[in-house]
């Protein structure tokens, strides 16, 4: 992250560490009343081994799928009705969730992802729904000559190490995984 100073931002950047370990960082920016929420975790694609390929993808995607008490569906109306957008990615070293809305939201943005963090459901049925995603999204890359390249540069660079697979996985992993190694 760049020096907020650096970056035109005049507040300082505050970090807090929980006892339970989560480090909370901090940064007020009063020009507009919004909050964006940004949660990563230190895991992708080169924490997984052979056989598990993508399954952080997977994972980042059935985070969305509803909690305990978020039922499926509404963590996008919750975000939405106080005129915001939500979204999640993952890559090599991370998995991040994101929302940004009126400052009103802040509150149930930080409930879905407390409940994110603990409470998905991982139901079997939006397991293999989502398995319908994340193929083609591999699939689209094969057809993409730049994917393909970096793909191809990528697995070449690291073979002794876990950057070789790709973020979305390679195909016969995600044919075979279940709901159990997710």
């Amino acid at each position: 992250m760049a020096n907020p100073s650096e970056a035109g931002w005049t507040a300082p950047l505050r970090t807090e560490l929980l006892e339970n370990g989560l480090k909370v960082l901090l940064l007020e920016e009063h020009t507009a009343p919004l909050v964006s929420v940004w949660r990563w975790h230190k895991v992708g694609s080169r924490d997984e081994l052979p056989g598990l390929t993508g399954v952080s993808h997977w994972v980042e995607h059935m985070n969305f799928k509803g909690t305990t008490n978020i039922p499926r569906g509404q963590v996008k109306g919750i975000i939405e009705q106080f005129g915001g957008a939500w979204n999640g990615y993952t890559w090599l070293d991370q998995t991040t969730y994101l929302e940004t809305a009126s400052r009103d939201a802040l509150d149930r943005m930080l409930f879905i992802e407390a409940e994110r963090m603990g409470r998905c459901l991982y139901d079997q049925d939006d397991c293999e729904s989502e398995r319908t995603v994340i193929i083609p999204e591999l699939k689209a890359g094969e057809n993409d000559p730049d994917s393909l390249l970096d793909q191809e540069v990528v697995a070449t660079a690291f073979k002794a190490h876990p950057y070789r697979h790709p973020t979305t996985g390679w195909l016969a992993d995600l044919e075979t995984m279940t709901r159990d190694d997710l």
